[in-house]
């Protein structure tokens, strides 16, 4: 029986346009009545995802910045990188050519300088609580999350750094200009998330559309891929979803 869902925002349950559907307010508070906790698992920050989902948000759970940062119950469990680490994965990124973004708890963190229009859209269209920091070394010791964007996409430059980071932190392309570097992944803030909550993984569900999903519907009893997602995670036998309100719907019915 479905106890817990774990569901990816974009790509997966947001409209192009990053949208919620029409009847999540409704749904996820009937699925509380029944029994099943929603989370929404993103690589997005948490205040992000709180706004976002604002009238039912103390109904539900989180598993945000990639599962580096899971709410559960209203308490919140971060990982952080040592600062060696992150020093190094800095200088990987900007030695690449890609756009710092950097996640504490509280924030994301714009270096000084970036193109105005990358910060706009990180602070206007994503509408993250954002901070400028001059010297992104200077907190080193506080993040949970490092990101690179490139316009023109990562997916050249992410299987160098993937080989490099390989055992020693989780290298994840999220979408076509993001590579999301954690020490977790959205399958260790599943585990965490469902021992906080006292619910076994075979009675989770998880929906995703991205590698960033993997690791997640790896370990779900009841695993999700959206029809549209690469051809590579089409083939490794997820449940095919073209509706995630429509399977919500089924697993409530059940």
């Amino acid at each position: 029986m479905i106890r817990l869902v774990a569901c990816d925002l974009d790509g997966t349950l947001l409209s192009l346009g990053g949208e919620l559907p029409s009847g999540i307010f409704d749904l996820i508070p009937r699925m509380r009545e029944r029994g099943i906790r929603f989370a929404a698992a993103s690589g997005r920050q948490y205040g992000n995802v709180y706004r976002l989902f604002a009238p039912v948000a103390e109904q539900m759970d989180f598993l945000c910045e990639n599962g580096a940062l899971v709410v559960a119950g209203g308490k919140r469990q971060a990982t952080y990188f040592p600062r060696e680490t992150a020093e190094e994965i800095i200088r990987d990124i900007r030695d690449a050519g890609m756009e710092l973004l950097l996640s504490t708890p509280e924030a994301t963190c714009l270096c000084l300088g970036a193109p105005k229009a990358y910060t706009d859209d990180i602070f206007y269209r994503l509408g993250n609580t954002c901070a400028l920091v001059a010297d992104p070394l200077l907190y080193a010791h506080r993040y949970i999350k490092l990101s690179g964007f490139r316009e023109e996409g990562v997916t050249a430059l992410a299987p160098a750094l993937q080989q490099k980071w390989n055992g020693r932190a989780h290298c994840d392309v999220a979408g076509q200009q993001w590579l999301d570097f954690t020490l977790t992944n959205k399958g260790t803030g599943l585990r965490a998330l469902a021992e906080a909550l006292g619910v076994a993984l075979s009675d989770t569900a998880a929906f995703g559309d991205q590698f960033n999903d993997e690791s997640m519907l790896d370990l779900a009893g009841r695993p999700y891929i959206m029809v549209h997602a690469p051809a590579p995670l089409l083939k490794k036998g997820y449940t095919p979803c073209r509706s995630v309100m429509e399977t919500l719907e089924e697993i409530l019915k059940q």
